[in-house]
C-alpha cells in the first residue's frame, strides 16, 4: 500500500448537506473480492481507464451519477496516477494538502 498524498475537499449538495472533508488517498494492487457497505455505495464495477473517462463524460452530461469529489480527483489526479502505477513515488507528497 502506497499513501500518495491529502486532498482537501468541499462542495455543496441540496442546500442543506454538503461535504467538507480532507481525503487521504492510499494505492494498493491486490485482487480483492468487494463487500461495500450499502449504505455509503450505489453500485461500484471494474473500469479499463477508457471506460472511466466514457463514465466522467456521462456524469458531465447528466446521464450518470457519481460523486462530484471523484471526479474531480480522477480529472486531476487519477489518469496521471494510473498510467505510472508501477512508479508511483514520484507523486508523494506529504508536505502538501491539495485544494478541490
Amino acid at each position: 500500500m502506497t499513501y500518495l498524498t491529502r486532498i482537501h475537499y468541499k462542495a455543496q449538495s441540496d442546500g442543506i448537506w454538503g461535504e467538507h472533508e480532507i481525503d487521504y488517498i492510499l494505492f494498493m494492487q491486490k485482487d480483492v473480492d468487494l463487500n461495500p457497505d450499502p449504505n455509503e455505495i450505489q453500485s461500484h464495477c471494474y473500469v479499463s481507464k477508457e471506460e472511466l473517462k466514457e463514465i466522467l463524460e456521462k456524469a458531465k452530461r447528466k446521464e450518470l451519477q457519481i460523486t462530484p469529489w471523484f471526479s474531480l480527483i480522477a480529472e486531476t489526479f487519477l489518469f496521471k496516477w494510473w498510467d505510472n502505477l508501477h512508479n508511483l513515488k514520484q507523486f508523494i507528497d506529504h508536505e502538501r494538502i491539495h485544494r478541490m
